[in-house]
């Protein structure tokens, strides 16, 4: 007797017919008939009366009845239980891009240790072309970033958008504009995002559909590092606007007409992620999930 022999049996209890139990339950009719022999040889007795094709529960199926409903209930609660053990004790292992490492990260941690204060986080930092390659490999089992680039195999659900600005010192006289087109910067001294980040595509085909040609004066993978830079009056850049943090001395001013980049959380559904790893999911999504809005751009 298994979970498959007492599903099969409570079943054919409700249809009365062995196609349809194999329909519902997503196996084939003749392995239907020999479950449900090789169960009835298990407890000894007959449990339906047999009417050509159709099954009807005799007086010792309706009394076994409860009993295996009773039996598969206790096993359900017996895996959720040895789940909620496994999400404490496991690790899960998560990749982000620089430019989420403060907000998105920390939120996403936040809201899955309020579900499982026990279980346990790795990080590591990375860009895109690393985290997803680290996914595939299967050295992470979180990707918290820009979607998935062409060719790689991953699950992607969006969680919130950041909407691109141009970025200027507080003192600037852009920083009061409600909006602007990209081209302001055209002949400034601009702040670049290197040519390793996934940001830098991004904005550079932002500037050539433009016509802008900014004055290159430093490129930077760290975008903290380059909003520190347009701070101290060194130039201006296109930055996503930070979600719920304070920038002093900054002032991000929206493009027109709007652009944002989604960012989301991915995992490799084919690697049959780990009871933990499923947790952060769902934890992450429910806490953070939310509608995006104007001109989304690749990454």
């Amino acid at each position: 007797m298994d979970a498959l022999s007492l599903r099969i049996f409570l079943s054919l209890a409700d249809t009365e017919n062995t196609r349809d139990t194999a329909a519902i339950l997503g196996v084939g009719q003749p392995a239907v008939s020999r479950t449900l022999a090789r169960l009835e040889r298990s407890v000894g007795m007959e449990l339906f009366v047999r009417h050509g094709r159709r099954l009807r529960l005799n007086a010792q199926g309706a009394a076994f009845r409860p009993d295996a409903a009773a039996v598969l209930d206790a096993l359900h609660r017996a895996e959720r239980h040895a789940e909620a053990l496994a999400t404490r004790t496991e690790t899960v292992r998560i990749a982000f891009l620089h430019s989420v490492a403060r907000w998105l990260v920390p939120q996403s941690v936040r809201a899955f240790r309020a579900v499982h204060p026990t279980a346990r986080v790795s990080l590591r930092q990375g860009f895109g072309r690393d985290i997803y390659g680290w996914l595939a490999e299967g050295t992470v089992d979180i990707v918290l970033g820009t979607p998935p680039p062409a060719g790689r195999d991953a699950t992607w659900v969006p969680l919130a958008t950041e909407q691109l600005c141009v970025a200027v010192p507080s003192g600037d006289p852009l920083a009061d504009r409600d909006a602007v087109r990209v081209d302001v910067v055209d002949g400034r001294d601009f702040i670049a995002f290197s040519r390793i980040t996934e940001l830098h595509v991004v904005v550079r085909a932002l500037l050539d559909a433009a016509g802008a040609k900014p004055v290159v004066m430093f490129e930077s993978s760290e975008i903290d590092t380059m909003r520190g830079l347009v701070a101290g009056g060194l130039g201006v850049s296109v930055l996503p606007r930070p979600t719920h943090v304070v920038e002093p001395g900054l002032a991000y001013v929206p493009i027109e007409p709007p652009v944002h980049r989604r960012l989301g959380l991915g995992w490799n559904e084919t690697a049959k992620p780990s009871a933990a790893v499923r947790a952060f999911v769902d934890a992450t999504v429910g806490a953070l999930a939310g509608a995006s809005t104007g001109a989304d751009v690749p990454g």
